[in-house]
């Protein structure tokens, strides 16, 4: 019986661990892609030349990979990520197509930073020759892995968002969510967490995935980040109530809920500072 509650706790975390890598991973890479992109555009704009025609000598082409940040990407997210995976999905032996893309995610790095490698190493006396066919390749297949690695992590992102509703329940999935936030939507984070709670929560959406999280901080005795995450809920819901006429009393209801957890949270809280001035 011991065992098996600490399979499952075991499992919390690691669900857990794979959406934090999952979601920070992917703001990694979207980072990297970024900058390549916007290096490129500067590039085509310079020589005035559609993207398809530009060629570049292998000292622009340098300057186009980001060695550190393909093998910081690799070396922090995608690995533990893989890791993080396999550990998750494969104790059955049914396999998961989430588990295969990250896999896949993880083989594109890899041989992109081998290729990185391979330029950079490149001994000062080899043959010129050799040198340019290798840098011609390495130029040619990097913009077709980062895009491919892009389309893997977007199509994992779907694969995972179908199976968020088996975490629902996890408390630890649910309050991690909400207090790591900003670090896994960074660039929309109330938006961000909305999303992820509407997919989680199929049937409520993100106002049960928003009621569902306040209440699980508030039994476990977190009230601050009871009303906090209430707070936030009020916050999100009173605009879609406006906005969304027909899930407006749906919405109000829950408003009223989180209204209400709020209170008993600022009371509960207030009684726990009561009880310690006494004590002292």
């Amino acid at each position: 019986m011991v065992s098996e509650a600490r399979r499952l706790e075991s499992q919390r975390g690691q669900a857990w661990r794979v959406i934090q890598l999952h979601y920070c991973g992917r703001h990694a890479f979207t980072a990297v892609h970024r900058d390549y992109e916007s290096m490129v555009a500067l590039l085509v704009k310079k020589r005035g030349l559609p993207r398809e025609e530009l060629r570049l000598d292998p000292t622009e082409t340098r300057e186009l990979f980001k060695s550190e940040a393909l093998r910081e990407l690799l070396a922090r997210w995608v690995e533990p990520l893989r890791e993080a995976a396999h550990a998750l999905f494969r104790e059955s032996n049914v396999a998961e197509p989430y588990d295969t893309k990250v896999s896949r995610i993880y083989h594109e790095g890899s041989i992109l930073v081998e290729e990185h490698r391979s330029v950079l190493n490149f001994p000062k006396d080899g043959s010129a020759r050799e040198f340019a066919r290798l840098f011609r390749e390495v130029s040619e297949y990097y913009p077709v892995r980062l895009r491919r690695i892009r389309d893997l992590f977007a199509r994992a992102a779907r694969r995972l968002e179908e199976i968020l509703p088996q975490f629902a329940d996890d408390p630890i999935v649910l309050r991690s969510a909400f207090l790591f936030r900003e670090e896994l939507w960074p660039e929309a984070t109330r938006a961000g967490l909305l999303r992820f709670l509407d997919h989680m929560f199929p049937q409520g959406g993100a106002r049960e995935g928003l009621v569902a999280i306040a209440q699980s901080f508030f039994k476990a005795g977190f009230f601050e980040h009871a009303a906090e995450c209430a707070r936030t809920g009020v916050a999100a819901l009173s605009k879609q109530a406006q906005a969304r006429s027909g899930h407006a009393q749906n919405l109000r209801d829950t408003i009223s809920e989180l209204d209400s957890l709020v209170a008993r949270a600022n009371a509960a809280q207030a009684a726990l500072l009561e009880a310690d001035q006494n004590e002292s």
